[in-house]
């Protein structure tokens, strides 16, 4: 080869390490962003929109739903603070640390689509005539208040996973790989969270639901060959749609609606 076109010896070395490092970074990338953890949520009500009652006679539903945070407290404001910490939360841990996710119990991943499946699911069961989102009960009508209580995974995780962030931080950041990659392989087949719906007529509370869900995971670098089952496992998303709808078959076998 000749001319301005012609690559010398030197200049095609340059290239291939080039291209080494810019395969090496997307790898590094690889193991970084994506999750060597299989999740699944179980013990959640399997109702399904042909459960529904055929003959409800549509009506308008005042409802709210809080989003889900990671944080208890029975204080207000604490409580509306951890709501903003908590999507900031879900998406540092689900981009920094993925293969974290099995052992927080109650993360709603980016785009929250725990929170926003209720409504989704609301107005796919065609129950209501109209459905009118309220920050508090009315006066008069039927209003929902949804939330969601966490269940906290086992202390022996938390305690697994703790150590090793203090470990990495003990050793001025030596051992930060083994969170940051997962190195060292966990299991939780406890914790969650539980969803509750209140109900309210004319202001007045007239019952409490309430449906456990349970989050099952493993969280292991060994486990990024095999992520891919997780688009076959129950999500979050599943999980209270089916809780919804259990709760829309009670609340109207009970009257309620």
């Amino acid at each position: 080869m000749t001319g301005d076109h012609a690559l010398t010896e030197d200049q095609v070395v340059a290239k291939q390490k080039s291209s080494m490092r810019t395969r090496s970074l997307i790898l590094l990338v690889l193991l970084v962003t994506l999750s060597g953890c299989i999740v699944t949520y179980r013990d959640f009500p399997n109702a399904t929109l042909e459960s529904l009652p055929k003959d409800h006679a549509p009506k308008p539903l005042y409802y709210h739903v809080e989003p889900i945070i990671t944080k208890l407290s029975d204080d207000a404001e604490e409580r509306e603070r951890a709501k903003g910490f908590s999507r900031v939360r879900a998406g540092l841990f689900m981009t920094i640390l993925p293969g974290w996710y099995p052992y927080f119990s109650q993360v709603d991943p980016i785009g929250q689509p725990g929170y926003h499946e209720v409504g989704r699911t609301l107005t796919a069961s065609v129950m209501f005539s109209d459905l009118i989102e309220a920050s508090h009960a009315p006066e008069a009508g039927v209003y929902c208040y949804v939330d969601f209580e966490i269940r906290e995974p086992s202390l022996w995780v938390s305690g697994f996973l703790g150590a090793q962030g203090v470990a990495g931080i003990l050793t001025v950041g030596l051992l930060m790989p083994v969170p940051a990659f997962n190195l060292l392989p966990y299991y939780t087949g406890e914790g969650g969270t539980t969803v509750i719906y209140k109900l309210y007529r004319d202001g007045q509370l007239k019952q409490t639901y309430r449906y456990p869900i349970t989050k099952q995971g493993a969280g292991w670098i060994v486990l990024l060959p095999f992520a891919w089952l997780n688009f076959f496992t129950n999500d979050l998303k599943d999980a209270v749609r089916g809780a919804t709808l259990q709760f829309l078959i009670d609340a109207q076998r009970d009257g309620n609606l």
